[in-house]
């Protein structure tokens, strides 16, 4: 995902379709206003890029935290932990963590050493503060563009990165698989590689998700065929399924089978 906000900026971004990861840690333009609630604006995540020895060393540990070894309590008990030591290391230094003034030693030492199941469990769980779910948004934001990116490096072939991230997405933790926010990514990477490969004059693979909720978001985005795949959504992640404009008067029941029936009212 390309989360592209002013660094100190707290507002919570709309939906978006991943696409391209910042060049760098300054890089930042504003959010679109095609989601959110109709009661306001809401708080968008700050761009955190970790250097590219944090990028390696979280790679190196996707498959272990794939295994999920773990129980989920204890890996965000653990994130907590290790986050609060980094702190503490950093203040050692002389060097307190500043959100609104951190540095790049600033953002590899406290979020470097995590694996995505831990950002996401510090995007998720009640004992992360704003900041810190905000700045693990966006390092799992940066995570799917970069794999989307590596499949289309020259950015001619949208197809292929609009699979990579199916790919990788459908490589992720149990846990997020519950999120709305990968639902949603989900289906959107899907309606995105679709409709390039038809744009080209091409029949798609079947790419279709097990999940009932990414079917049924899947299928309310094929109701915007007559626009570009880019052009699905602009913003960042999702809270909840009723701050979607697709679902501004209500999202419908999941179809039969849902371990998670939703009943959400806009």
């Amino acid at each position: 995902m390309n989360v592209l906000t002013p660094m100190g900026t707290r507002r919570q971004p709309p939906v978006q379709l991943a696409n391209t990861p910042p060049d760098s840690k300054g890089t930042a333009e504003e959010a679109g206003e095609s989601g959110g609630p109709t009661s306001g604006a809401r708080d968008t995540a700050a761009v955190v890029m970790l250097s590219k020895t944090a990028q390696t060393s979280l790679s190196g540990q996707a498959a272990a935290q794939s295994a999920g070894k773990k129980d989920f309590t204890t890996v965000a008990k653990d994130a907590r932990t290790t986050i609060d030591a980094k702190y503490a290391e950093l203040a050692g230094k002389g060097k307190p963590m500043d959100y609104m003034h951190a540095t790049q030693e600033s953002w590899d030492t406290v979020f470097g050493g995590l694996d995505r199941r831990s950002l996401f469990a510090s995007n998720s769980d009640g004992s992360f503060s704003k900041d810190e779910q905000d700045t693990a948004q966006s390092i799992m934001s940066q995570q799917q563009g970069q794999a989307m990116m590596a499949a289309d490096p020259t950015g001619n072939n949208p197809a292929a990165r609009y699979r990579a991230g199916a790919s990788f997405l459908d490589g992720v933790s149990d846990e997020e698989k519950t999120s709305d926010n990968w639902a949603v990514q989900r289906a959107a990477v899907q309606f995105g590689y679709e409709q390039s490969m038809r744009d080209s004059g091409q029949e798609p693979d079947a790419l279709d998700s097990d999940s009932p909720l990414v079917r049924m978001i899947k299928g309310a985005l094929d109701g915007l065929k007559d626009k570009a795949p880019g052009a699905v959504a602009t913003g960042g992640y999702v809270k909840a399924l009723k701050d979607m404009p697709l679902f501004r008067d209500g999202v419908p029941p999941v179809a039969a089978g849902a371990d998670r029936p939703l009943d959400i009212k806009a």
